[in-house]
């Protein structure tokens, strides 16, 4: 077979020479981990005949996104190997096989022996744990097959576990962090720039690879500053509000409108317990963009002998909205770096969006045989910072679909590529 030439920056190079059979790598982003992972497969497939090697991501659809393009990237034309689009895989001249899978079809990953895998993000697989232990795990007992762990922190988790046990080199674990700046190839400036516009801790955890214990406020960098004096809002500004529903308990909801320079200006507020949908509406009726929690399709009220869900409620009363994106730890990321940006500014009339804000705080984790228990942000009086997140969030996304290209590595480029990178669950839905 023809010879095949790779390049790795030193870092990558660290954990590819390791001959340890399981290994962990948890590394900041952009720090090469996919790259890494896809030459380990390609490497390793082509130095022995008839070798059966998998790439595990956490969805079907990023495992073809991601991987499957750097994959047929890679290969040589030269050695006219097979590819099956359908299925994700290639196979090579000298019988190995190279598939990619998505985690989220747990049946699609039964029923086969392997001589290897590379296990993509590993942290945000869905019950990662089972997956690992019961599904892939005893794929590689027969062939006494290997495994690479490859990944970014959130939180103390099942990757945390894995990292820790690599630390102890226990049952033929290793593991290695590395930061983004590890990767020689990104420009310093990059990450200095993702440094004063992220939140501190969500910084330490994207960017440097820490494993954060998420404790205390949600968000701290709201302070007083964020509050200023009511004015008359300019009639061009877009103006959009979310509504944050119950069928009995606090009905909430926010205002707000945007200026040139993308700064979010929240100005009014509603919150009232035990409200009729018509009550509701009635107050806050408003011809402007709405947002709506995607839970109003499951809460159910009774109109005339028949049951009604919220949203129908609503739209019945005039109010027409579109579904809230509910990625939460995606929403309170994007929520912190707009109060550190000082993009999010407060209606001093506005009492209750302060009053949840300084309130609002993560659950305390707490320690299991499986690592720490994924961190929460308490389930009580954040109603209005549901609005709020479900606003930012909305203007993230209209944001992307304006600007369609941003330079290649910058903050930009990353935050869009996460948002391409998500599963457009409102499809459900609609």
């Amino acid at each position: 077979m023809n010879e095949v030439k790779f390049h790795l920056h030193t870092n990558q190079g660290t954990v590819f020479k390791a001959e340890n059979r399981f290994r962990v790598l948890v590394a900041g982003r952009r720090f090469g981990k996919t790259t890494l992972a896809i030459t380990e497969l390609l490497v390793k497939a082509l130095s022995q005949n008839n070798q059966v090697l998998w790439y595990v991501a956490p969805s079907y659809r990023q495992a073809k996104m991601i991987a499957w393009r750097m994959l047929k990237n890679m290969v040589p034309q030269e050695l006219n190997a097979k590819y099956n689009e359908s299925e994700l895989s290639i196979t090579l001249p000298n019988g190995s096989l190279i598939e990619l899978k998505g985690a989220d079809n747990e049946d699609s990953l039964k029923g086969v022996g392997l001589d290897g895998m590379v296990i993509d993000e590993f942290a945000t697989i869905y019950d990662n744990w089972t997956v690992w232990y019961e599904v892939l795990r005893p794929m590689l007992s027969d062939r006494k097959g290997w495994a690479l762990f490859i990944g970014t922190p959130k939180g103390k988790d099942a990757l945390w576990e894995l990292y820790m046990k690599g630390q102890r080199e226990e049952d033929e674990y290793k593991s290695w962090t590395f930061k983004t700046s590890d990767n020689p190839y990104i420009d310093p400036a990059e990450v200095d720039k993702a440094r004063k516009d992220s939140p501190e801790r969500y910084f330490r955890q994207e960017y440097e690879a820490s494993f954060e214990d998420y404790v205390g406020l949600v968000w701290p960098e709201y302070s007083k500053d964020c509050v200023v004096k009511p004015f008359e809002i300019p009639k061009e500004w877009e103006r959009l509000s979310a509504i944050d529903t119950a069928v009995t308990g606090i009905t909430a909801s926010l205002k707000a409108a945007v200026d040139e320079e993308g700064v979010l200006y929240f100005y009014s507020e509603y919150r009232e317990e035990n409200v009729r949908v018509s009550e509701v509406a009635g107050v806050i009726r408003e011809k402007l963009k709405w947002i709506i929690d995607p839970d109003a399709l499951k809460k159910q009220a009774q109109r005339d002998g028949y049951l009604y869900s919220l949203y129908d409620e609503y739209r019945d009363n005039g109010i027409i909205a579109k579904f809230a994106q509910k990625d939460v730890e995606g929403g309170i990321n994007r929520v912190g770096e707009l109060f550190k940006q000082g993009k999010i500014k407060i209606f001093s009339t506005l009492k209750w969006l302060p009053w949840e804000l300084e309130r609002y705080h993560y659950v305390e984790s707490k320690e299991t045989v499986k690592g720490q228990i994924k961190p929460v942000p308490f389930k009580k009086e954040d109603h209005l910072c549901d609005c709020l997140r479900y606003i930012v969030m909305e203007r993230v996304e209209t944001h992307i679909n304006r600007e369609q290209k941003a330079p290649k590595g910058s903050v930009a480029y990353e935050l869009a590529l996460d948002e391409i990178e998500k599963d457009n669950w409102r499809a459900k839905y609609e």
